[in-house]
């Protein structure tokens, strides 16, 4: 029997599985978190922090496999000679800059921030991706078609901006700026390579044509004329760009023997967390719509052509698998949320009566709000404590609780930011019907679906279609494995997503009685979010503006 090693890359952790090539069955799983977790307040040498920081240390990338890895084969009880492909998603866009040697510049440079890896959620260059966004509007309106009307503060090229006007001298030591699953990629190989899915969907790359020619960079600044070339991955000659489920290299020696693992296994092309799990869960046919709710929630969706869809962070072929289009989108803050509320907003005897029960808060909010029917709370809240992604892709906005009165009581705030999220999530749903891309079907995956019933049956509600929720906890990683086993030459990624996908769901169906009060509570929820997010009252924007003068931005 033979196996393949999937590793996802997550915010705060990375999850290793290892998937029977047969069925995709698997026999191990293990979980390790980052030992630095992310950098917001202080860098490692103690330099502290100010204004808004997601940033982590390239050092645990490698250090996760050193516990992951031999858990897994302890686990299994397997032996190396059985794996015979390794795979990585990673979240994106997450960069690192890089020097001459492939060494990350955080090396040379501890005590400067941006000197060190940007996590994908880093909205710290919202100002450069605005500038951005104008360019393109008047310019080059086709980085808008594939960006879904507005270039995100996430992508990689804001990210690099951000760097080059803020701190020139990191800027100009930088050799190359790299996604952070390319960089762990190469490393694993010995040698670079880069992934054509995430350079074509963070960093306005073509296949075709490469990347925007100096004239779009030296608009921007003259001295970015030249920064394809000079900082973006063509600086490692030796580097190719290769798609997912293609042969990226082979396990080196150097780190075979590190993690215990055979030397010359094959290491699969790259790909982000979110699009990876579109073959864990089986999904490789346009009209599907894919959820991952987590921290934040991707949403993703195949076409057989290219259609603009308003606020869609990429749609572009070949990404997901050859030949089809494959549309990104998403929401910033989901599980955040409910995290935040859960922290900040619960009174002690609460959780005194969480604890008596034998209940996380999560899970005693959870009770005491399925005791109520939709709209019985008399609150409406928007969705954007984190930004808002798609479809209005602006990470000033900020969230908001409508309806507070003296009787309000947690669990009603609860179930508001419950709600919130699904209305949210069925603006992006229309946003597609609207522009013509057929959704037949969705289907969900992460760890909160699986945890949180009432919260599938609202969105299950709201949205108005079945939800077929996979069973499987750890899709991304299992995607990452079909990937490997591509790579590996058992079969080509169509036949290996039919084999080894799980399509194992619970379904959830709308409750017609609940449809009307929720499409009531949706009308309403769709007036605040024009008005609040496009343009009609910037109320938002300006207390973030008076907070940061303030000295006080969250």
């Amino acid at each position: 029997m033979t196996y393949t090693l999937g590793l996802d890359y997550g915010s705060l952790s990375c999850r290793g599985i290892l998937a029977d090539i047969r069925d995709g069955h698997i026999i191990a799983e293990e979980e390790f978190s980052y030992p630095h977790g992310i950098l917001t307040d202080v860098l490692p040498d103690g330099t502290p922090l100010s204004g808004s920081w997601c940033l982590q240390h390239p050092s645990d990338y490698l250090t996760v496999l050193d516990h992951i890895i031999p858990q897994l084969l302890k686990k299994s009880g397997i032996v190396p000679a059985q794996i015979i492909g390794i795979g990585i998603d990673f979240t994106a866009s997450t960069v690192i800059p890089l020097d001459s040697n492939f060494r990350p510049l955080c090396e040379s440079y501890p005590d400067r921030p941006h000197a060190w890896p940007k996590l994908w959620k880093h909205h710290g260059a919202t100002e450069q991706a605005e500038k951005l966004t104008v360019l393109c509007r008047k310019k080059y309106p086709v980085y808008l078609d594939r960006y879904g009307g507005k270039i995100s503060p996430e992508c990689l090229i804001a990210k690099v901006l951000q760097v080059f006007e803020e701190d020139r001298e990191v800027f100009d030591a930088t050799h190359s700026f790299v996604e952070a699953m390319d960089y762990v990629t190469s490393l694993l190989c010995g040698e670079p390579v880069f992934s054509a899915s995430a350079a074509m969907a963070k960093a306005f790359y073509d296949p075709v044509s490469g990347y925007p020619d100096s004239a779009f960079f030296k608009s921007i600044h003259p001295d970015l004329a030249d920064l394809p070339r000079k900082k973006l991955i063509n600086r490692y000659e030796t580097g190719k760009i290769a798609y997912p489920g293609e042969k990226a290299g082979s396990l080196c020696s150097e780190l075979a023997d590190r993690f215990g693992l055979r030397s010359g296994i094959a290491i699969t092309v790259p790909q982000m967390d979110a699009y990876a799990a579109m073959p864990g869960i089986g999904i490789a046919r346009p009209g599907v719509m894919m959820m991952i709710v987590g921290t934040s929630t991707g949403i993703m969706l195949l076409n057989n052509a290219h259609r603009p869809v308003e606020g869609v962070t990429a749609c572009l072929k070949d990404t997901y698998y050859p030949g089809l289009w494959g549309y990104g989108s998403g929401q910033a803050s989901v599980g955040d949320i409910f995290g935040w509320f859960t922290e900040n907003g619960v009174p002690e005897h609460y959780a005194q009566k969480a604890r008596e029960k034998d209940l996380s808060i999560h899970q005693y909010l959870t009770e005491l709000a399925s005791a109520l029917t939709p709209g019985e709370s008399g609150l409406l809240a928007l969705d954007w404590l984190g930004g808002n992604r798609s479809c209005l892709g602006n990470m000033n906005l900020s969230g908001t609780i409508l309806g507070l009165t003296l009787q309000t009581k947690p669990e009603h705030i609860y179930r508001a930011l419950l709600e919130a999220t699904a209305f949210g999530a069925r603006t992006i749903l229309e946003a597609y019907r609207n522009a013509g891309v057929p959704v037949h079907e969705i289907r969900i995956c992460g760890g909160i679906p699986n945890k949180n019933p009432l919260l599938m049956q609202i969105y299950a509600d709201v949205l108005g279609l079945p939800l077929y929720v996979s069973r499987c906890t750890q899709a991304p990683a299992l995607g990452s494995a079909i990937y490997a086993a591509a790579a590996a030459g058992i079969g080509d990624i169509f036949r290996m997503v039919e084999t080894m996908g799980d399509d194992n769901c619970r379904i959830y169906e709308p409750n017609p009685r609940h449809r009307e009060v929720y499409e009531a509570l949706y009308r309403e929820y769709r007036t605040l979010h024009d008005y609040f997010g496009r343009g009609e009252n910037a109320v938002m924007e300006r207390l973030r503006k008076i907070s940061a003068t303030s000295g006080n931005m969250p």
